[in-house]
């Protein structure tokens, strides 16, 4: 491996040159329609063409970032990348998202901090939380950063779930958005009934935060086929699409209805998209069952006893048997409160009331 002198070398010419850095983008697919709901940026270093002015080491782009951290440098390189995905946005396909990946440690860093908080909008950008070092100043410091990241529009994900750093206790700490289930469980994940079991515990856990998973490392027809009829809502890896230095506003035919055509093997009647009906919605109190934020996302769902209740929100590709634990789970006094389904984006989609839910259970029991 080269050594410190030779990476700090090279990490100041890609602080200095910004042709040295580039992010590629892969898709986040929708695994019920093959749809592209978003992408997450990847850093690559070195010039398109080559002829670099410094000697570059020839190593992945987490040894960039770990040299970076020991060049003391990894604050300025991680806020370089933070500010071109935020200007990314402007490259997106409607109702897409973006991920970047940020280092909790760096993220309460006031340069890294500031290349988002300068910006009154986040939306459209999800922060995810990678890699195992704590942030300086614990959690608490982390949380103030992610708030105000919140507070402008963006979302926050967490990697590594059900293997490495998103262990239960920093899941119930953050109350991530999305949640990414770690590659190891993903790999193989058709062959082994216990792999299996741990992505359904993790679906039912992130539901009930009103989170998405996202499975990422998808890499043949077999492990996608096993997250579709998991009803995991999200997926990324080779088996969809590669990253590519512009973000492909739709996957190749072959591959949507390779999941299309899954999806409908496993049954609409076992999700619960064959139960999703319309509903009143909006900003009007008056006037809406579902109150909407300015983005569109639910905010309240009207009790059938009136008042408001936090919405129970699911992907449409939600089992009805997971559904109808969640409905169960609730206050005595949502219980018959309808559920609310979004989109990858979290936009509303319609609800799923109660009485059809329980004649869906009671259909797949008989």
């Amino acid at each position: 491996m080269p050594d410190d002198a030779t990476w700090a070398a090279a990490l100041h010419a890609v602080l200095d040159d910004p042709r040295l850095l580039a992010l590629h983008a892969q898709p986040l697919v929708e695994l019920t329609s093959g749809e592209v709901a978003g992408y997450e940026l990847l850093s690559r270093f070195g010039a398109p063409g080559g002829g670099e002015p410094v000697p570059f080491p020839d190593a992945p782009p987490d040894a960039w970032f770990a040299a970076a951290d020991r060049c003391g440098l990894g604050a300025p390189l991680q806020a370089d990348v933070v500010r071109r995905a935020v200007a990314a946005r402007g490259d997106l396909p409607p109702e897409t998202f973006l991920t970047v990946n940020v280092d909790p440690h760096l993220l309460v860093h006031p340069e890294v901090a500031g290349a988002l908080t300068d910006h009154d909008d986040l939306s459209r950008v999800v922060v995810e939380l990678t890699e195992h070092t704590s942030a300086e100043g614990g959690a608490e410091a982390l949380n103030r950063v992610l708030d105000e990241v919140r507070r402008r529009g963006g979302l926050v994900a967490v990697d590594d779930a059900g293997t490495g750093y998103a262990g239960l206790g920093l899941l119930l700490q953050l109350r991530p958005d999305v949640v990414k289930l770690d590659r190891e469980l993903v790999t193989g994940l058709n062959a082994d009934p216990v792999k299996r079991a741990l992505v359904e515990v993790l679906g039912d856990l992130t539901g009930r935060m009103d989170a998405w998973l996202l499975a990422e490392g998808v890499e043949t027809e077999a492990e996608l086929a096993a997250c579709i009829a998991l009803g995991v809502p999200l997926g990324q890896g080779w088996a969809l699409a590669r990253p590519a230095a512009r973000m492909l506003p739709a996957l190749p035919e072959p591959t949507v209805e390779f999941v299309r055509g899954t999806a409908a093997r496993v049954g609409l009647a076992e999700n619960v998209a064959s139960l999703l009906g319309p509903a009143p919605a909006g900003r009007d109190e008056a006037l809406a069952e579902v109150l909407l934020d300015a983005r569109d996302r639910p905010v309240s769902v009207r009790r059938q006893g009136g008042g408001w209740a936090r919405p129970t929100v699911l992907a449409p590709s939600t089992p009805v048997t997971d559904a109808a634990r969640r409905a169960a789970a609730r206050p005595a006094a949502d219980r018959f409160t309808p559920l609310v389904c979004t989109d990858g984006t979290g936009r509303y989609l319609g609800v799923v009331r109660v009485d059809g839910l329980l004649t869906a259970l009671a259909r797949l029991a008989g």
